[in-house]
């Protein structure tokens, strides 16, 4: 069963579909589809690209008076990779 959904994405998004599709022999909306069925959202481009996608919908600059409660605020995978981005400066 297919179903019909339609997508607004941006301009880089539609040129590597069409492209990417057209390499594979494929219709945008088959490439899409394979796309959607084996997508990995913990892998850890899609993750930074959705937090580049959230900081920007949200648009509200923490004051550091509140960094304790937004520290709170964190899921434990985000805590883990505030860790895992200290360790990394630390080291260089």
């Amino acid at each position: 069963m297919a179903v019909k959904v339609s997508l607004q994405i941006s301009d880089k998004a539609y040129e590597k579909l069409s492209s990417c599709s057209e390499q594979l022999g494929l219709s945008p909306n088959q490439f899409a589809s394979i796309c959607f069925e084996y997508v990995d959202i913990s892998h850890k481009g899609i993750l930074a690209a959705a937090r580049k996608f959230q900081a920007i919908s949200r648009k509200t600059v923490m004051d550091k008076k509140d960094l304790e409660k937004h520290l709170q605020n964190l899921s434990d995978e985000q805590v883990e990779l505030l860790l895992l981005k200290a360790a990394q400066k630390r080291k260089s």
